[in-house]
């Protein structure tokens, strides 16, 4: 008896016979199953896309009061330096639980940039037109 080397696909060529069952066969499950689910041309799960929330009808946190020109001395447990305006200092304070009240120093008042103190307690007011002031209520 004497072996030859055959490459697989020549093997295969030669020797293996698919009956015409078997392909009916596969192609009923096909349908039956559905030829999307077979092949997978419609995932399942559809992958997460981001939306735009819509507008927020909550009535804010705290309400925080602007004081123009008002100081309120003391208190400091945090401050922050060049922020460009009052506004995002009083943001600071409404996002801090902490904070009870801030005090925005304007640039070139306390060696060029502005400055944004949050205070734990809310000191009285004293005028001063360095300053934006303002309180949690």
């Amino acid at each position: 008896m004497k072996f030859k080397m055959v490459a697989a696909w020549q093997y295969a060529k030669k020797n293996f016979v698919l009956p015409k069952n078997i392909i009916f066969f596969g192609l009923a499950l096909l349908l039956i199953l559905g030829f999307s689910t077979a092949v997978n041309l419609i995932p399942l799960a559809q992958p997460a896309i981001a939306q735009e929330a819509p507008l927020s009808t909550t009535i804010p946190r705290y309400a925080v009061t602007a004081e123009f020109g008002r100081d309120r001395g003391g208190s400091d447990y945090i401050s922050y330096f060049t922020l460009p305006s009052a506004s995002i200092c009083q943001q600071y304070c409404i996002n801090d639980n902490k904070c009870s009240a801030y005090t925005y120093v304007r640039p070139g008042v306390q060696g060029g940039s502005a400055v944004c103190y949050l205070k734990s307690v809310a000191p009285p007011l004293t005028p001063n037109d360095c300053c934006v002031s303002g309180v949690k209520l």
